[in-house]
C-alpha cells in the first residue's frame, strides 16, 4: 500500500508534531506500507484538467496513493481543503475528510453539531463586541472560560475567576480593537484540572488516558505540564466519544471529555490528536493501531457502494448507536445468535416506548435513551421534513420503510422464537409501512400537497 501524510511544517524536531509523524513513517515501514509526508501549499492544485490523477508537487509528478492521512488539524486552512477535496474527488480515501476537518477545527461549530445532536456539552456563547457581561454572568456565571474559535495544546484558552476579571478582559480587547472571534464557556467546577483524552480509531476506543494539572491550575493539557494516566473509560464515557465521533463523521479522533456532577461532558473533538502522551501513560502503538486499521478496512472502503444518510434516532433507541450495533456484533459472531440478540432489543425497545406512552407523565425518565429517542423523532430533530421533498424522494422513503419493515418481520422467525411471539411482532413489524403511509404527507394518494405553516426546525 502506499499512503501520504499531509503535515504543513518542515519535519523539524523541534516543532512538537514532527516526532509523531516520524512514528508514522516508523510505524508504516514495519506493516510494509509506503508512506509519504508531504506539505498541501507544494502541491500545484489545477482544476479542468480531466478526470485524470495528474497532480505535481513542486512541479514533479506524483503516483497516485491508496489513502491520505491529514494532521494539519487545527491549522487546517483554507488551500488545504481545497487540496483534500480535489483528492476526495478522484477516489483516493481520506483519513478524515475535508468536511468533518472543517468542523472540528472550528470550536463552535463543532460544539453546535453535538448539541444538535443531542450529546451534552458545557453551555457555550458566541463572543461578541461589546461584551454584555450582564448576558455573560447570567447565561454562563463566573468563573467563565474564554476560548479562541481555533486553537490546540491549550493554546488560547483562558479562565477569568469573576466579573471584575472579565470586564478587565473585555475591556483590554474592546480597546485594542483585537476583534477576535471567541467563544465563552460555562466553567465545569467537577473537572477542574482534569479531563481524559479518548482515542476513537474506526468507531471504536483504542485507549485513554486521564490528563491531570500538577500545577493547580484548570488546564490539563500534557503539552502545558500536565500528567496523563492510562485510563479505563466506564461504558458511559467510551459511548459518548463513540458518538461523538459518529456524529462529526471522524475516522480518526482524539475526544475530550470533562467530569460533570451528573456525569460527563464534551469539551473537544480534534481530527489530528496529538499522542505523544497518550502513548507514554498507556504503551499503546497508537500510529500502528491506526495504520493497521486503514489496512484491514481498505478493501471494504473502496468496494462500498455511497448510502442515502438517514435518520440515526431508531438506531440510537434501539441499539445505543451505531457503536453498539457494533458491539452486538463483536460478541455474537455467529448470525442466529446476532439475529435472536436484535430481535430482542426491538422487543424491548418496543415496550420501553409503550412505557413511555402509559405511564403518568410524573413518572416517565425523559432523560432515559428511549425517552430521548422518542422525543428525538417527535421533534424532528432528526428527520427530514418529507412533505418539502419530490414525489420521488417520497417514494425511496416509503420502500426504505418497507425494507426495514419486512426485515423485522422476518427476523424473530430467523431467531427461531416462539411462533405466538414471532406472529406478533411480525404483524407490529407490517403495521409501520401501513401507518406511514397513511399519516405521509398528502400527494402520494391523489391528494393536494399541504405544508404546515410556521413550522421550524431546531437548532
Amino acid at each position: 500500500m502506499r499512503g501520504w501524510i499531509l503535515f504543513q511544517h518542515e519535519l523539524d524536531p523541534a516543532i512538537p508534531e514532527v516526532p509523531e509523524v516520524f512514528r508514522f513513517q516508523e510505524a508504516a515501514g514495519a506493516l510494509g506500507v509506503e508512506l509519504h509526508v508531504f506539505q498541501p501549499h507544494r502541491f500545484e492544485l489545477v482544476v479542468g484538467t480531466g478526470s485524470d490523477w495528474a497532480m505535481k508537487y513542486q512541479g514533479a509528478a506524483v503516483e497516485r496513493p491508496d489513502f491520505v492521512i491529514c494532521r494539519t488539524g487545527a491549522e487546517t486552512d483554507y488551500f488545504t481543503l481545497a487540496l483534500l477535496r480535489h483528492i476526495q474527488r478522484r477516489g483516493v480515501r481520506l483519513v478524515n475528510g475535508p468536511e468533518t476537518i472543517e468542523t472540528v477545527s472550528d470550536k463552535l461549530h463543532t460544539l453546535q453539531t453535538l448539541n444538535r445532536a443531542g450529546l451534552p456539552i458545557p453551555r457555550t456563547m458566541l463572543g461578541n463586541f461589546p461584551v454584555d457581561i450582564d448576558l455573560v454572568e447570567r447565561e454562563l456565571g463566573f468563573p467563565v472560560i474564554v476560548k479562541t474559535l481555533k486553537g490546540t495544546r491549550g493554546a488560547g484558552v483562558l479562565k477569568c475567576e469573576d466579573r471584575s476579571q472579565f470586564e478587565d478582559l473585555a475591556g483590554l480587547l474592546e480597546s485594542a480593537e483585537a476583534k477576535a472571534d471567541f467563544i465563552l464557556q460555562h466553567y465545569v467546577r467537577a473537572s477542574h484540572g482534569r479531563d481524559v483524552r479518548v482515542l476513537v480509531v474506526g468507531g471504536r476506543v483504542v485507549a485513554a488516558m486521564e490528563r491531570r494539572s500538577l500545577t493547580g491550575g484548570f488546564k490539563s493539557n500534557v503539552s502545558l505540564g500536565g500528567v496523563g494516566v492510562a485510563y479505563n473509560p466506564p461504558q458511559e464515557m467510551a459511548e459518548l466519544a463513540v458518538q461523538a465521533a459518529d456524529v462529526l463523521q471522524l475516522d480518526i479522533t482524539g475526544i475530550d471529555i470533562l467530569f460533570d456532577e451528573d456525569g460527563y461532558r464534551i469539551c473537544e473533538a480534534n481530527s489530528a490528536p496529538g499522542f505523544q502522551g497518550l502513548e507514554r501513560a498507556t504503551g499503546m502503538d497508537v500510529p500502528t493501531a491506526i495504520l493497521e486499521w486503514v489496512i484491514a478496512t481498505q478493501d471494504a472502503v473502496q468496494e462500498a457502494a455511497p448510502v442515502l444518510a438517514e435518520s440515526t434516532a431508531l438506531a440510537d433507541m434501539v441499539f445505543g448507536g451505531r457503536s453498539g450495533l457494533r458491539a452486538l456484533t463483536d460478541r455474537n459472531a455467529e448470525f442466529r445468535r446476532f439475529a435472536s440478540a436484535v430481535g430482542l432489543r426491538m422487543i424491548a425497545s418496543g415496550i420501553a416506548a409503550l412505557m413511555q406512552a402509559s405511564f403518568p407523565a410524573p413518572l416517565v425518565d425523559r432523560r432515559s435513551r428511549t425517552g430521548l429517542g422518542l422525543r428525538s423523532l417527535f421533534e424532528g430533530r432528526s428527520a427530514s421534513e418529507l412533505s418539502v421533498h419530490d414525489e420521488r424522494a417520497q417514494e425511496r422513503t416509503l420502500l426504505i420503510v418497507l425494507g426495514v419493515a419486512i426485515w423485522a418481520a422476518v427476523l424473530p422467525w430467523l431467531a427461531g422464537a416462539e411462533p405466538v411471539l414471532s406472529g406478533v411482532v411480525t404483524l407490529l413489524a407490517l403495521g409501520f409501512p401501513v401507518l406511514f403511509m397513511l399519516t405521509a404527507p398528502a400527494g402520494r394518494f391523489g391528494r393536494k400537497r399541504r405544508r404546515k405553516s410556521g413550522a421550524g426546525g431546531h437548532a
